[in-house]
């Protein structure tokens, strides 16, 4: 008896009738389907109509939110599971799916174009990186250090005893100086941020 799996992964941009007849060919060509719905927080469109497919022709339906491919594998048969992607080639999601079909050694094909297989070479795939935010907070820290010794000796002289007369406009110069300051810092942030940022996506 021939089994299939259908995992449906990626982001990419189709419409309903070319998920729906490609998806609809396999099933029609084997004795027993399933779908697998496997994406990160939110799934695309893709998926949305995969689901909805599957739920009006009552075949098995399984989701795994949070890209869990450790339950997709232990929950079906590994040799009977074929990937259908959503395929971009800047999508983490299909990176990520590509990777694993790799290692498992997964038969993945491009849903946005007709079936057709993706070659998935002997080298290792890279994984996306899971988050940047500790990279990037990191640097941004390294950057402000300095700005924030200024900072504290700013805040001290303005916590100090209430100036007499002659020395207001000294204080109003301290607290524009603040101003000036937190403007500065605001400016170093997005430009340490987008620094860090571009560095990443190159890699």
């Amino acid at each position: 008896m021939r089994r299939v799996t259908i995992a449906v992964i990626g982001n990419a941009k189709t419409t309903r009738a070319n998920v729906e007849a490609l998806i609809s060919d396999v099933v029609d060509s084997v004795d027993e389907a399933a779908i697998a719905l496997v994406y990160d927080k939110n799934p695309a469109d893709g998926i949305t109509w995969a689901e909805q497919w599957a739920t009006d022709k009552e075949i098995p339906l399984t989701k795994y939110p949070d890209n869990n491919y450790d339950a997709l594998f232990l929950e079906h048969t590994l040799d009977e599971i074929k990937f259908f992607m959503l395929w971009g080639d800047e999508d983490p999601e299909c990176q990520l799916a590509a990777s694993k079909a790799q290692e498992s050694r997964i038969l993945a094909y491009d849903l946005t174009d007709g079936l057709i297989l993706i070659p998935l070479n002997s080298e290792p795939i890279s994984r996306p990186v899971e988050s940047i935010m500790p990279i990037v907070e990191t640097k941004i820290i390294e950057d402000l250090f300095p700005v924030e010794e200024k900072l504290s000796a700013i805040e001290e002289a303005l916590s100090e005893e209430e100036p007499d007369d002659e020395s207001y406009d000294s204080e109003y110069d301290l607290e524009e100086n603040l101003v000036v300051l937190m403007s500065e810092m605001g400016k170093i942030f997005a430009r340490s941020f987008a620094k860090e940022f571009k560095r990443i996506i190159k890699e």
